[in-house]
């Protein structure tokens, strides 16, 4: 963990207005410029702080708990069952405990499930002040990835909310879209850490904002590359639109080998729901490229750090004595290290004492490691990588995917393009523009 000093001074602004102010705020910042850090940070140094998230697998990256999970809201339900929660002295004083909810990933959350949120807080705290009077501050980055919205509710979802974003929620909005007069405070973090490069900077920021012109896509457009002239391929990773694409390529691969194909079996304990960081079951070859999951507390590798598989063997445990399998992988700097399986502690928070605490509600086990020739432009965000092929297939169909598949890298000479990049491969929502603006 990071020592205060060491941080931006931007970033020791914001640490000081979250501790020593009482303002909602929203914490923003391009990619690469330390945001899950900084959020660690605030949340190690004052565990009173609620720290959620929309999803799982974000929820476990920073030791907080899914939206859904805490506020026992039901997928698809969410607002009725804000509406009708059977309200007992034991919740309204737990609830009544509370000072400061962050939420992370702030972009992916929907309007109405901030609404659900605020609905159930100004019930169970009886009062009609926005989210009960809880301090809020919101983290993330409003043009990478937006929240989901289904072909099937988009219709009804639009008759009621301008945006899908969270600033159309109807808690926030008072006078017209854009304005929102409960958020007091935009802190934006400004040195970029991932990238080093300032004509790459440029090129990013002027995607970012959609306001790229044609040298900025001749400049991107250099690294589009056939499969014969790629010499990047070696530790390189497919950033790609689809699950559908990203599995076929990572079997497809797999099958390719003449080796061997042994599976690892994950086993948890306690009823740890739908929050597991890996997949119960990992296929793997010597010679799979390969994925890490979590931080090596001896820091030979980092989530998202790429590995080719060198050799798959077991051993016996001396002090259980029991067998267990284990995997060698050769990492992008030529060291060969042994991997074993890691065990997630999974956790929710739990109300002792007068305070919600975290505890352990089960564990799961598993190699932290998967298959990844390819993954999702979707999954890759927070992630950074030193190759990366970036394949958009017929299109860029989301805002801010072009932006976020191109700032993974950490240089523009180490991107492959498998085609040239379009103005219209280029999606930014106006209401986020006019949002950040406002």
């Amino acid at each position: 963990m990071q020592d205060k000093l060491e941080f931006s001074k931007e970033a020791i602004n914001i640490i000081e207005c979250v501790n020593n102010t009482n303002e909602n705020l929203f914490i923003t910042g391009k990619a690469g410029t330390g945001k899950s850090t900084l959020l660690k940070y605030i949340q190690k140094n004052d565990s009173s702080i609620i720290v959620l998230a929309p999803t799982g697998i974000a929820a476990i990256n920073v030791n907080g708990e899914t939206i859904h999970s805490f506020f026992k809201l039901k997928p698809g339900y969410e607002f009725d069952e804000a509406m009708h929660v059977r309200i007992n002295n034991n919740m309204i004083s737990q609830y009544a405990a509370i000072h400061t909810i962050i939420i992370d990933e702030i972009s992916m959350v929907r309007a109405d499930i901030l609404d659900a949120v605020d609905i159930f807080l100004q019930r169970i705290r009886n009062t009609s002040e926005p989210f009960g009077g809880i301090r809020m501050i919101f983290f993330g980055d409003l043009f990478q990835l937006p929240p989901v919205i289904l072909n099937n509710e988009r219709e009804k979802f639009l008759q009621k909310y301008k945006t899908p974003y969270f600033f159309s929620a109807h808690s926030f909005i008072q006078k017209d879209l854009f304005t929102s007069p409960f958020i007091q405070k935009t802190l934006e973090l400004k040195t970029i850490y991932r990238q080093k490069d300032l004509l790459f900077i440029d090129i990013l920021n002027a995607v970012r904002e959609n306001k790229t012109n044609d040298s900025h896509l001749s400049l991107l457009n250099q690294q589009v590359k056939t499969s014969i002239e790629d010499e990047n391929s070696n530790f390189q990773i497919s950033l790609v639109p689809t699950n559908a694409i990203a599995n076929s390529i990572n079997f497809q691969k797999l099958q390719t080998l003449n080796t061997s194909e042994i599976s690892f079996f994950a086993h948890h304990t306690g009823n740890i729901e739908n929050l597991k960081p890996n997949d119960f079951e990992v296929k793997l070859k010597i010679g799979a490229q390969v994925m890490f999951l979590n931080n090596d507390p001896k820091k030979r590798w980092m989530n998202g750090t790429i590995g080719n598989v060198t050799n798959i063997a077991s051993t016996i445990d001396e002090e259980t004595n029991e067998n267990y399998q284990f995997v060698e992988v050769e990492l992008e700097n030529g060291n060969i290290t042994e991997v074993l399986p890691f065990t997630w502690e999974i956790s929710k928070y739990r109300f002792k004492r007068g305070r919600f605490v975290r505890e352990e509600i089960g564990t799961f086990t598993q190699i932290p490691i998967k298959l990844a020739w390819a993954i999702t432009i979707h999954k890759s965000q927070g992630k950074t990588f030193n190759k990366v092929k970036i394949d958009l297939g017929t299109g860029s169909f989301a805002h801010g995917q072009t932006y976020v598949a191109l700032s993974r890298c950490k240089t523009l000479s180490n991107i492959t393009l498998t085609r040239p990049i379009l103005k219209s491969d280029i999606i930014i929502d106006e209401p986020v523009i006019e949002f950040i603006k406002n």
